[in-house]
């Protein structure tokens, strides 16, 4: 079954931007168009809403996450890590003989 085809006016600079668009990603122009529609509903972004700032406050969550989890992982290491090493190591480490001690006894007067 044959899809019915229809038609769009656009700017020469726009066609020109599209073609180039779909033969770099190897697709027809429906395909193309298809999945540029496809990004922006699946993700609910709207194209004309500035999407910089929600990327920058994204950006700025994300890292004052990894700092967070960066203190929790040095907290533990501090605590518990380095102790427990540490006492490990200590059973390793080849102790010195230790000297005999010699006790005068005094036997007289």
């Amino acid at each position: 079954m044959s899809k019915n085809f229809s038609r769009i006016n656009f700017h020469n600079e726009t066609v020109e931007r599209f073609k180039n668009f779909a033969l770099s990603n190897n697709e027809n122009y429906t395909e193309t168009m298809e999945v540029m529609l496809d990004f922006f509903e699946k993700n609910q972004i709207n194209p004309f809403v500035p999407f910089d700032n929600s990327v920058n406050s994204l950006t700025i969550l994300i890292n004052k996450r990894m700092d967070a989890v960066e203190s929790i992982l040095r907290e533990i290491e501090n605590r518990d890590l380095i102790p427990t090493r540490q006492m490990l190591e200590s059973l390793f480490v080849k102790q010195e003989p230790k000297k005999p001690r010699y006790v005068a006894i005094h036997l007289g007067k």
